[in-house]
């Protein structure tokens, strides 16, 4: 991936990881499925930002439709930056 791509992943993913934590409290990020697509996120975000998605995997594509699973919040923001970061995700990383 090169620079470009790698920023576009790393600023969409951190915008993603921000608005989990303004939006949710801790204590809600620790448990559930929010806390399964929060860790995901973080993992992603460090394995991209090392240079090592070629090594190893990456797991955030589904995190929308785990969302919408749990939830049902059509109406969030979240699920946009989710649904972008996913795209980017099939674009660059995932087609390989």
């Amino acid at each position: 991936m090169n620079d470009r791509k790698r920023k576009m992943m790393l600023d969409g993913i951190s915008e993603v990881l921000r608005d989990m934590e303004s939006r949710y409290s801790a204590v809600r990020l620790e448990g559930g499925i929010l806390n399964l697509i929060y860790i995901r996120y973080k993992k992603a975000y460090e394995i991209i930002k090392d240079k090592r998605e070629n090594e190893k995997i990456i797991d955030i594509d589904g995190g929308v439709r785990a969302y919408l699973d749990s939830y049902s919040d059509w109406d969030n923001p979240l699920l946009s930056k989710m649904d972008y970061v996913e795209d980017l995700y099939s674009k660059y990383i995932r087609k390989r």
